[in-house]
């Protein structure tokens, strides 16, 4: 993506930055500017220009996605570029794990996407109600396999999410490891992966995460506008005709 294209899609988000700067941020508000680990996106596909023709992301996920504004947000940042019209539309619940997202792969083919954003780590890592990393994989496989076959051409991408601290950490254990999971499907499955979790780590420092995740799971609006919504952009727009 130019330069000149990230200006297009940044301004008009609200929060007064250009996608370079919210990135820069992102990494700022961390521990010195230095964090654990870099993400590992992974590129998505082109998706073909077919004027006139509107441009579906389905994402599909957890309270993560259900609760917040960045879907829009991020439809209305890929319009200013698209030479398609682009709608995002939701598949998501709160306290979901990727049992559930399997048991939605007929719902979200018939929402008819070119992108399935989909995003299970956090509650997959949950003692109460998660998926061992096994079952989450064969889930995930499950799912990918059922989206493709009832709608042929539709690229799954992967999206690791914020972390959780407090109780709400103390409940997700085997939070990285559902987040390594998933940059090793997103290789040997060679689909798109956008990596937020490095970011986060990096951005809830211990005097700010109580203003950026006020109940140490779900961040607010605007954290995920400074935080993560650059990086979706950034990631997601090369595959969008008029945005690359």
């Amino acid at each position: 993506m130019t330069p000149r294209t990230a200006r297009r899609l940044v301004p008009g988000l609200g929060i007064g930055l250009g996608l370079a700067v919210g990135l820069g941020l992102a990494v700022g508000l961390g521990r010195g500017g230095a964090g654990p680990e870099m993400p590992q996106h992974r590129a998505i596909p082109a998706i073909a220009d077919v004027p006139g023709e509107e441009l579906r992301i389905v994402v599909l996920g957890t309270s993560l996605t259900q609760g917040g504004s960045w879907p829009e947000e991020l439809g209305t940042a890929l319009n200013r570029c698209s030479t398609r019209p682009v709608t995002v539309l939701r598949a998501a619940r709160a306290g979901a794990n990727s049992g559930w997202g399997l048991a939605q792969a007929d719902r979200v083919a018939a929402m008819r996407p070119d992108l399935v954003l989909i995003e299970f780590t956090i509650n997959d890592a949950d003692l109460r109600d998660g998926q061992g990393l096994a079952r989450a994989r064969d889930n995930h496989l499950a799912l990918f396999a059922a989206i493709g076959a009832a709608r042929p051409g539709a690229r799954p991408v992967l999206m690791t999410m914020s972390t959780a601290f407090g109780l709400r950490g103390l409940m997700r254990p085997w939070l990285e490891s559902h987040q390594a999971q998933y940059r090793a499907l997103a290789a040997s499955e060679g689909l798109g992966l956008i990596d937020l979790a490095p970011l986060w780590a990096q951005a809830l420092s211990p005097d700010r995460r109580r203003d950026l995740m006020p109940d140490g799971l779900h961040p607010t609006d605007a954290a995920v506008r400074v935080v993560a919504l650059p990086a979706m952009i950034a990631q997601i727009a090369p595959a969008v005709p008029g945005c690359g």
